[in-house]
């Protein structure tokens, strides 16, 4: 079979590379912009942007060319955009996101991942309308509520692995332990709790080990050089999307895991609760998006879409947050030291008000780690209407012309590279280091950063931000204070690598074929 699969994509290469020497046409209005003198003859610079690390070449071409130029897409497909202009940014994602569009490589692939959800629809009124039904339990006032809930969640993950450091006393420093498991537990089991008062057992239960052994599964093929062929050909040809490859449909392991398992659970079971009622009176969100299809708002079909999208999106990032916290926590002493005393000086568990508003330090590191390591990478767009993207730096073309703003027509491809953003020297400085401080101190100028939740597009911009951001950063907080409390962490002689499977995915270099995973040395204080 996968001989098979290897001669169909030898065929569809060999056909593509005929268009790329043989265009039937070509798109045309960008090619004022700069563009890097490196592309290949088939790859163009694609190739080398999926095997670097995120964002490395990105950073190199804006420090040449500027906050806008292009870049040769692989097979002839039409040149992509590349912006990092904060004004061009804050222009497409906070007053015209809706004539940009995912693209025909990223919308089948977040339908594989979450399900044709929030995250997937397109369109004003669509999007409104799916809005409007999840955002209540989604705002600050509804998570202060259920703030006992995602303690109670969180606390039974935190009892577990203080039980497992302790049954493995002697081997504290000696073995490291892949911290993104405890994440991955505890971030699923506050999204079940707080989101669908579903118990997940501490991240113990049949469901929650289907659901994270079916994530990891679906992030391993990403690395594999057929992955890069796969995400090149559908470029040109979309319909490989619906094709038994493994590199593109292992992405939905985890949402068919979810799909035809625990999310028909939780509806039998809550249907169950409420049948003796005339009324639901359940405000989180699985009583919420039932009683919409009770009722004929919504579909089945969307139903269980929408429970897949909120699951995933609720657990796989803030997962990656904490592990990548913990990961650099490990790795400066001082600071985790910091946080604990920040901590500590509270003579009870902080409050929920306390996280909102008398914890700087935590703050600081968690501005830090989103902006080193950005879940969404990358941000790819396409326009359908003819739009002007205005600049805040002009940009010099090769002709010695400077262009104050861009001139866009339908069909064009729009990627933010989002990491290179956030880790630009001219920017921050010393990008690359993980130190919280600079947030305690005066930010680079305003109009050098862009307008998202403090300054990053960790949580995107504008009316498609991340509708979850509140949760998100609430159970963070929770998490990374009961674990910084309660245990010690220290540094492996790993090297971290970072590959990207929807997410920003961290491998360690020699061990790529283990999967995602940061190692890190733990034990009990």
């Amino acid at each position: 079979m996968d001989s098979y699969y290897s001669v169909f994509l030898l065929v569809v290469l060999l056909l593509l590379t005929f268009l790329w020497m043989h265009p039937l046409s070509r798109q045309i209005y960008i090619r004022k912009l700069p563009i890097p003198a490196d592309a290949e003859y088939i790859w163009g610079h694609e190739r080398n942007v999926f095997f670097g690390q995120p964002g490395q070449f990105f950073r190199l071409w804006t420090e040449q060319f500027g906050l806008a130029y292009r870049i040769k897409a692989a097979f002839g497909a039409p040149d992509i955009l590349v912006l990092s202009d904060p004004v061009g940014i804050a222009h497409l994602l906070q007053r015209r996101v809706f004539d940009y569009h995912h693209s025909n490589v990223v919308r089948p692939r977040i339908a594989r991942f979450l399900g044709k959800g929030l995250g997937w629809v397109e369109g004003e009124s669509e999007h409104k309308r799916m809005k409007r039904l999840v955002s209540f339990p989604l705002r600050a006032e509804s998570i202060k509520a259920m703030s006992g809930e995602i303690r109670d969640a969180a606390s039974r993950v935190i009892s577990d692995f203080h039980q497992f450091c302790i049954s493995r006393k002697d081997h504290s420093t000696s073995e490291p332990i892949n911290i993104l498991q405890w994440t991955a537990k505890a971030t699923l089991s506050v999204v079940g709790r707080a989101a669908f008062c579903h118990d997940f057992e501490g991240g113990n239960s049949g469901d929650a080990v289907r659901i994270l052994n079916a994530r990891r599964q679906g992030v391993i093929p990403i690395i594999q050089y057929a992955a890069f062929l796969t995400l090149m050909l559908l470029r040109r040809f979309s319909f490989l999307n619906f094709l038994p490859i493994l590199a593109i449909q292992s992405q939905a392991i985890a949402k068919d895991t979810i799909k035809s398992g625990v999310a028909k659970e939780m509806v039998r079971r809550n249907k169950e609760l409420h049948s003796s009622s005339q009324t639901r009176e359940g405000n989180d969100l699985l009583s919420i998006l039932i009683q919409a299809e009770t009722e004929g708002k919504i579909s089945t079909e969307e139903l269980f879409d929408q429970i897949s999208t909120f699951i995933m999106t609720g657990h796989e990032a803030t997962t990656l947050t904490l592990g990548f916290t913990i990961w650099e926590l490990a790795r400066n002493p001082v600071t985790q030291q910091k946080l604990r005393d920040e901590l500590q000086s509270f003579a009870a568990e902080p409050t929920y008000d306390d996280f909102q508003h008398r914890l700087p330090y935590l703050d600081a590191i968690l501005k830090e780690t989103l902006r080193l390591y950005p879940g969404l990478p990358y941000m790819e767009r396409v326009s359908t209407k003819d739009d002007i993207i205005p600049l805040c730096l002009p940009i010099k073309t090769e002709y010695g012309e400077c262009l104050t703003q861009l001139e866009i027509k339908p069909g064009q491809t729009v990627l933010i590279p989002i990491i290179a953003i956030q880790r630009a020297s001219t920017v921050w400085g010393d990008a690359d280091v993980f130190r919280p401080e600079r947030w305690l101190e005066e930010l680079p100028p305003h109009e050098l950063l862009c307008s998202g939740w403090n300054n990053l597009l960790a949580f995107s911009d504008g009316p498609r931000s991340c509708i979850g951001s509140k949760l998100a950063i609430f159970q963070f907080k929770v998490i990374i204070s009961e674990l910084i409390s309660s245990f010690g962490f220290k540094a492996t002689n790993d090297q971290l690598t970072l590959k990207i499977s929807s997410s920003t995915q961290p491998y360690m270099v020699g061990k790529e074929k283990d999967g995602p995973q940061l190692p890190v040395y733990a034990y009990a204080l």
